[in-house]
């Protein structure tokens, strides 16, 4: 099996096919975006970057972290910026039986990047192409405005200089907390919502295990669908 490669050496093979700036973050972004597929691993939020790209999983915390790591090794200018939502979004998009035990308050980050001078928030790069389809389809049927990991105005192009969400959007955020480097240190604040019954999700995914964590990713797949 042949050893999976790092970020730097995916940014460095990406960047070298561009000539702008706003090319190079255009790039990155859509390659994160439709290569490391919106799911679960067994790490969940503390899923370090070269994880999330070998097992090719991840949703909005463990993607981010990535994102931000692409365009670091790009030299971009980046952080993690973190918001509480509603556990709405993700109504359907997780089994129930697993969708109870959530807090009705998500810990949720978003990408701040500086492009050419231009700093831009982005979520874009989170929904893969065939879930954003798939979910979006389904809340049209249903006549719902949020759910399956999406929202209505969802989107997941980016062009390199403006705003662009596929989850986030400031009408359903519920608390801002600003840009985010240690991760372990928000983890153990009271602010980060991500905790059950006294244990956090990073603890209780690894207790898991990718097997116990498969059929969550197996229920979206059907989404994409």
């Amino acid at each position: 099996m042949p050893k999976a490669q790092t970020v730097k050496e995916i940014v460095d093979q990406i960047v070298t096919k561009t000539t702008t700036e706003r090319e190079k973050a255009i790039a990155l972004h859509d390659y994160v975006r439709e290569n490391v597929k919106f799911g679960f691993n067994k790490y969940f939020d503390a899923a370090p970057p070269d994880y999330v790209l070998s097992c090719r999983h991840g949703h909005c915390n463990p993607k981010s972290r990535l994102m931000v790591a692409f365009f670091r090794a790009a030299g971009l200018e980046s952080y993690q910026h973190f918001v509480v939502i509603p556990k709405d979004i993700l109504k359907d998009a997780i089994p129930p039986s697993r969708y109870w035990m959530i807090p009705r308050e998500l810990s949720h980050s978003y990408v701040e990047v500086e492009v050419e001078g231009k700093w831009c928030m982005i979520d874009s790069f989170i929904v893969d192409t065939p879930l954003l389809k798939g979910a979006l389809a389904r809340l049209a049927q249903e006549n719902r405005p949020i759910g399956y990991g999406v929202r209505l105005g969802s989107i997941n192009e980016w062009d390199g200089q403006s705003d662009a969400f596929s989850q986030f959007d400031k009408s359903i955020m519920i608390e801002d907390h600003g840009r985010i480097d240690d991760m372990e240190a928000y983890f153990n604040d009271k602010r980060y919502r991500h905790v059950v019954f006294g244990m956090r999700f990073n603890t209780m995914f690894q207790l898991m295990g990718e097997f116990g964590v498969a059929p969550m990713n197996v229920h979206i797949e059907k989404i994409r669908q």
